[in-house]
């Protein structure tokens, strides 16, 4: 491939930030290593319900891409701890770690937050947050950051475009998630 169709195809790759399906989508540089992605959109159903769903850590391997296992265990602090196995594209492989989660609520804001548990797994870094707000009458205003670094020999701009994809992806997932009758109104 000529070098300057390489570049451009390097340039298309790399820039994820703009309207994938109904998501917002944008990279944002964080110091060395892969970018953070930032999405936002629109869920069809109540903060609380949405909340509700995205807290249900035993089940994120039913709508997170590439989590093929996680589990939930309460700590005595009132956070969560996951355990979780993802089986990422060819170049990165399989990798597993445990996050350790924490959840609060801010008026009519929900947020959710996770860091990985230094030492419990072979990725280099991973963090998220949720924040949850009411957009009209049964319906949520999400915006999800997530950074991951696995670690390893993926070219940064890989990550960065897989980042994106992801976004628009979990997004997807979590308004067919929020659907199931599990997340019923439970009398709160």
């Amino acid at each position: 491939m000529p070098r300057t169709a390489l570049a451009l195809l390097s340039l298309l790759l790399i820039s994820a930030s703009g309207r994938f399906g109904e998501v917002d989508v944008t990279l944002r540089p964080v110091s060395g290593g892969p970018k953070e992605g930032i999405g936002s959109g629109l869920i069809e159903a109540p903060p609380k319900r949405v909340f509700r769903a995205v807290m249900d850590l035993d089940h994120w391997d039913e709508f997170m891409p590439f989590v093929v296992e996680s589990d939930a265990r309460r700590e005595p602090d009132g956070s969560v701890v996951s355990f979780q196995r993802l089986e990422l594209p060819p170049l990165i492989g399989e990798r597993h770690l445990r996050i350790r989660v924490r959840s609060r609520t801010e008026g009519r804001t929900w947020k959710v937050e996770w860091d990985y548990v230094p030492g419990s797994g072979n990725i280099k870094a991973q963090r998220g947050a949720w924040t949850l707000e009411e957009a009209g009458p049964g319906k949520t205003r999400a915006t999800l950051r997530l950074y991951t670094d696995p670690g390893g020999s993926a070219p940064g701009w890989a990550m960065d475009r897989a980042t994106g994809k992801s976004l628009v992806w979990i997004f997807n997932g979590l308004r067919q998630h929020v659907r199931r009758s599990r997340y019923d109104d439970q009398g709160d």
